[in-house]
């Protein structure tokens, strides 16, 4: 063969065996340097090692010239290096070049592949120098608005509402180099100020902020009618709110004694325990009655458990409320069987399912320690009891023993039997009264006491 007819195949592998000494001497070269087409904050650092990469970086920093300007007017303008900037990713740009491949750099050179690092948290600045700069830009944040953070708040009429946060236009050391780094990232060399104001810390999309009024929206947005004695009340919404506090952990809570303050407020306004009455007696015909400790009332402490039960789930509830107390919707209040005691007549009668079983003249309280007036009810019966307290009429202590004690209300008012007593009726009180009892003859304390049961009104007037 003739040779001519081999140096075509000769040059081909020359080319080859250059080809592969080429590609092996920039695999031996890019261990230690960074691939074509790497950069760091859109600077190249092609061929650099990690110093001499780092260093240019900081060169082009340095070297860059931006431009201030707030709604339109040109502020100033400074090189970074006035405001000592510096950049120090030794230890990511150690981290890019272990995760490069030398082997790949034809396809990096061909721009087939490629590296970037991007991150703005990477540049400093001298802090004091960039206090320098805000100062020589005019900014002076005591005649500007401090940005607002979304927050939730109860407005009152309205209840819990989610405030949306306020940008304002305060500037500080953290805002503006932040915002420098950005348009150093985008090769922006203008920085409008209003780029660089104090941004909130929240806002209104806030996953917290959002969840939480979520399960306030739940709680105040309840619907609660009571329904009572002929009544119908709607707790309003802007009281259900007033009832709610926020926690440590950012979570709902309802304070369970300002429920039972609420519902207290409609026993004093509905409640029969809390309102005069009507009564027909046996010698005045119909008369008041003043409140006493018998009658009917919401029960604040199961009710409040369970309207705070009904905010916890939410909804819309139409219900009766817990009632306690006696005389509730019932066709007479005091029903057919009572005792009842005139003070002007000094005298005390007891029916039972509307029959006078017991007439009997009394001695009631001293004036001074006089007896209270009011719709009370039998709580308490004890034989051979033993009354004591102090007479503010001798300033003496006592102490008298009784064959039978029955209390009806919670000022240590009841009836007993009395035999120190003369005379009972009449006007025995203003002279002999007791203070605040309802002294009886013993020859018919004894029917009294089988007579009444707990729970029996004692209607006094």
């Amino acid at each position: 063969m003739d040779r001519k007819q081999f140096k075509p195949v000769y040059g081909l592998i020359a080319l080859l065996v250059l080809l592969v000494v080429i590609y092996f001497a920039g695999v031996w070269y890019y261990q230690s340097r960074f691939l074509p087409n790497t950069q760091v904050n859109t600077i190249s650092i092609a061929s650099e090692s990690v110093d001499s990469a780092q260093e240019k970086i900081n060169q082009q920093l340095k070297d860059t010239e931006i431009t201030f300007s707030e709604d339109d007017n040109t502020l100033g303008f400074i090189s970074l290096e006035q405001v000592g900037v510096n950049f120090d990713a030794r230890e990511q740009l150690d981290n890019l070049l272990a995760e490069q491949s030398a082997f790949a750099w034809p396809l990096n050179l061909l721009r087939l592949h490629g590296s970037k690092l991007n991150n703005a948290d990477l540049i400093s600045y001298d802090q004091a120098l960039m206090n320098g700069l805000i100062q020589s830009l005019n900014v002076d944040n005591s005649s500007r608005n401090a940005s607002v953070d979304a927050h939730i708040q109860n407005d009152g009429d309205n209840g819990y509402q989610l405030i949306p946060e306020v940008q304002g236009n305060q500037i500080d050391v953290i805002s503006l180099s932040k915002s420098l780094s950005n348009h150093v990232l985008e090769k922006e060399n203008n920085v409008d100020l209003t780029t660089a104001y104090i941004k909130p810390n929240q806002y209104q999309d806030d996953e917290v902020l959002t969840s939480l009024m979520s399960q306030l929206d739940i709680m105040q947005n309840t619907e609660i009618v009571l329904e009572f004695d002929n009544n119908e009340v709607e707790i309003p919404k802007n009281e259900i709110a007033s009832w709610i506090t926020i926690d440590e952990s950012n979570n709902p809570v309802i304070d369970q004694e300002l429920v039972e303050e609420y519902i207290l407020s409609l026993n004093r306004e509905y409640a029969s325990l809390f309102q005069p009455s009507t009564f027909n007696s046996t010698y005045s015909g119909e008369i008041t009655i003043e409140p006493g400790t018998y009658g009917w009332y919401i029960d604040r402490f199961g009710e409040a458990e369970e309207i705070i039960a009904n905010l916890n789930a939410g909804g819309s509830y139409r219900r009766e409320p817990i009632i306690g107390g006696s005389g509730y919707m019932t066709d007479s209040y005091y029903g057919n069987s009572y005792v009842e005691v005139s003070i002007p007549h000094q005298t005390m009668w007891i029916y039972v399912n509307g029959e006078l079983v017991i007439e009997t003249p009394i001695v009631s309280g001293l004036p001074g320690t006089s007896t209270v007036p009011g719709s009370y009810q039998v709580w308490l019966k004890e034989v051979d009891s033993t009354l004591t307290g102090y007479n503010p009429n001798t300033e003496l202590d006592y102490e008298v023993p009784v064959d039978y004690w029955i209390a009806f209300d919670d000022q240590a008012q009841g009836i007993h039997d009395a035999s120190w007593q003369a005379s009972f009726g009449g006007s025995a009180y203003l002279d002999g009264g007791s203070l605040g009892c309802i002294n009886t003859p013993p020859a018919i304390m004894g029917d009294v006491f089988e007579t009444v049961y707990i729970g029996m009104p004692v209607i006094v007037y």
